[in-house]
């Protein structure tokens, strides 16, 4: 009943298509890094902070020297994301003292900002940061176990001399008992003595906490601020560098903000970040780590942030700074677009194919013989269609950010429909290849097709820097901060119940072919391939889910090999699993460690005895996400047993089409079961797993479903009609 096809030219190219990747990541020089100059003696540094600040408040006209910065120097946009879903002035300087995500407690993820820690003391008797104790225990009580004081200790440590001038460039610079060795309040009459003392200065310039209702007036509040800058660049040292950083946001409200750097080692251009290795996008550890280097300290710990590098344009020309500044708003607003329409856009299209559907099945009850119009056999083939076009749309909305969709308008609801209408015929495209393509006569075909896209999608956009995933609705969100670059968990759970599907339906045609060698070699081809695509550092560089997919594809290959499913064969195929991470891991570690990606990482925390902070971190991670959502992890966990229970015992709950189909392809109810494993481990392995079971039905169940009724269709065309009146019924 399964069409059939053919084996060997199949074979061939997936071999061919594992070769070439294989040559292509080995002829990679390493990790597409940007280089970064090392400093000199005697070069200086002096970084400005600033609050509230974004690059589409910047103008040749009324900011002139944000522009001249911008035009003259570096420039890129910087993720501010810290312990909350917004970022006070506190939380930014605390997290430039470590490195890592830092700052006081709050009752809500959207904290009211107060003022920041004072610093009191005088030359003679030195100065102290108010309340650092409190600050630090919450800091390193939160979730990433930050050490406040972390920059101030590697220069103490040193010997070398880092001055602070104002309060959050105090809190910066203090070391870990709170002191800060160098400090002055900013003054005009004293920056060019200030600004002389150190090789490395670090200067809090203010920030706005609130938006003026009054254009003219916020205006205004930016020009005070860029006269405090423009002042310490009249007072800076000769051949100083200058990096001027947004460190917070503004109104409660979550964006990318600025960040410049000019002089002598940073020619016009864009900044570019090995942290993050994205070309205009940084993070706040990325300015610790600058400071660092330039001031030739090591850090007392390993630090995630690297240094900054500069992509150089043509010229500092005004044209040239105008096209800049297109680029890095660009990248803002659409950071800004999708966090805001990721909620409505899913609501919306999970709501309207549930209605779809709902209104089919009443089709369905409702067919009767004599409805020539209405028959169950045309309701099969628009379920067969919604359930191909739903399970099209996480790859359309990777492919739609191929169109700059988020500058059509500035209104969410405008934005959401705008969306809806790009993937719904993105996904009109993609269910129009997997319905009209040669398999599909077969009740998988489509399946398989539609799975291969969807993976195939995700992997080339990782082989290729995963600019797809950038502020996309499955993607990687720079708002968020948590990953830049590789594989997150979201699009993970896409991509790993697609290449499951897509192992489990070549197995069954070709052992249906009678060829179950080839059968083995596929799953191991085409599973070998994604885990490399996922796994390697250069391109999917991730952790958690080799470990959820390795065991799945170990399952699905015993049930392709035909050999029985037993505690041991299972504890073989874990043990498989460990060992694949953990080679990759070590291999990823031996890089240099401004190199290395998230294996090589883990493996580094696990020698610095911190490897159980990152494991209880993404534990109390899933935990927080679930317990804020607890209607919606009550219905994802009841629809998940449900979906267990109906793979595990099909035909229950009326599913007997479902019982028929696994019958005659007995491998898609393997590979089903992989799925289910696969989720579950991703569910307690990843920091954000909740998210995958959810997103991995999203794709799976509409995707089976419409298998399910092709293959219907099917056994009704064969069926022989008995009776004349009998006819338009089927």
């Amino acid at each position: 009943m399964i069409r059939r096809h053919p084996t060997k030219t199949l074979i061939v190219v997936l071999m061919l298509l594992a070769a070439a990747l294989g040559l292509a990541y080995v002829g990679r020089s390493g990790v597409p890094v940007p280089a970064t100059k090392e400093p000199a003696p005697g070069d200086s540094l002096v970084v400005v902070g600033l609050g509230g600040v974004s690059w589409d408040d910047v103008s040749a006209k009324d900011t002139p020297v944000l522009w001249g910065l911008l035009r003259d120097g570096a420039a890129a946009s910087v993720s501010v994301k810290t312990l909350h879903l917004t970022t006070c002035p506190t939380d930014g300087w605390a997290t430039i003292s470590s490195a890592e995500a830092a700052g006081p407690e709050a009752s809500t993820d959207r904290p009211e900002c107060t003022d920041q820690p004072k610093i009191v003391g005088d030359a003679t008797h030195g100065y102290t940061v108010e309340g650092f104790d409190a600050l630090a225990e919450a800091s390193r009580n939160a979730a990433f176990k930050a050490r406040l004081g972390l920059l101030g200790d590697s220069f103490a440590a040193d010997k070398t001399c880092l001055q602070a001038i104002g309060p959050g460039a105090g809190l910066a610079a203090a070391t870990s008992d709170g002191k800060v060795a160098r400090y002055s309040p900013f003054q005009a009459t004293t920056l060019v003595s200030d600004l002389a003392q150190c090789p490395v200065s670090i200067v809090d310039v203010g920030a706005i906490l609130e938006t003026d209702p009054d254009p003219a007036k916020q205006v205004e509040r930016i020009n005070s601020l860029e006269r405090r800058i423009e002042q310490v660049m009249d007072a800076m040292p000769n051949g100083a560098d200058l990096v001027v950083v947004g460190l917070s946001d503004r109104d409660r409200e979550e964006r990318l903000r600025v960040l410049t750097a000019t002089g002598p080692h940073y020619a016009p251009g864009i900044l570019a970040s090995g942290s993050t290795r994205t070309v205009g996008i940084a993070q706040l550890s990325d300015v610790t780590a600058t400071i660092l280097q330039r001031g030739g300290v090591v850090p007392a710990i390993p630090i995630g942030g690297r240094a900054l590098s500069v992509v150089p344009s043509e010229n500092n020309s005004e044209a040239t700074a105008a096209s800049k500044l297109t680029v890095l708003t660009d990248v803002d607003t659409k950071a800004d677009a999708m966090h805001r329409v990721v909620a409505p856009f899913l609501g919306i299209w999970i709501a309207g194919t549930a209605l779809v559907m709902f209104v089919l099945w009443v089709m369905w009850r409702r067919a009767r013989p004599w409805n020539t119009r209405l028959t169950r056999q045309r309701v099969l083939r628009l379920v067969r269609l919604t359930g191909i076009l739903s399970a099209g749309m996480p790859a359309a909305t990777f492919l739609a950010n191929l169109v700059p969709w988020w500058r059509w308008s500035t209104s969410t609801w405008t934005l959401t429909g705008l969306l809806l209408v790009l993937v719904l015929a993105i996904s009109g495209l993609l269910a129009a290849v997997s319905l009209n393509g040669p398999w599909s006569s077969s009740a998988l075909g489509p399946l398989a097709a539609m799975s291969a896209i969807t993976a195939s999608v995700i992997g080339i956009d990782l082989l290729t820097g995963s600019h797809l995933q950038i502020s996309s609705i499955f993607g990687l969100q720079p708002l968020v901060g948590g990953r830049f670059y590789g594989m997150g968990n979201v699009a993970f759970a896409l991509y790993g119940a697609a290449v499951l599907l897509l192992c489990a339906s070549m197995a069954h045609a070709l052992k249906r072919r009678n060829a179950p060698r080839l059968a083995v070699l596929a799953v191991v081809i085409i599973g070998g391939v994604a885990l490399a695509v996922d796994v390697l550092p250069a391109w999917g560089a991730d952790f958690g889910g080799p470990i959820a997919l390795v065991p799945a594809l170990g399952f699905l290959l015993l049930s392709v090999m035909g050999v029985r499913v037993t505690v041991r064969n299972l504890t073989v195929v874990v043990l498989a699993a460990g060992l694949v991470v953990g080679l990759v891991c070590y291999l990823d570690w031996r890089r240099p460690p401004q190199l290395r990606s998230h294996p090589g990482q883990f493996l580094q925390s696990v020698i610095d005895g911190g490897a159980w902070d990152i494991i209880a971190r993404k534990f109390a991670a899933n935990v927080d996400l679930a317990t804020h959502l607890p209607i919606l992890l009550g219905a994802v966990t009841v629809l998940l047993a449900l979906a267990t229970w109906i793979v595990i015992r099909p035909g229950v709950l009326g599913t007997d089409p479902f019982r028929r189909l696994v019958e005659e392809a007995p491998l898609l109810r393997s590979g089903l079961i992989s799925i289910l494993a696969m989720c579950l481990i991703g569910f307690l392995t990843n920091d954000s797993g909740a998210a995958i079971p959810p997103v991995a039905a999203l794709f799976t169940v509409p995707l089976v479903t419409s298998a399910v009724t092709h293959f219907m269709t099917i056994e009704r065309r064969n069926q022989p009609v008995r009776r004349r009146r009998d006819r338009h019924h089927l």
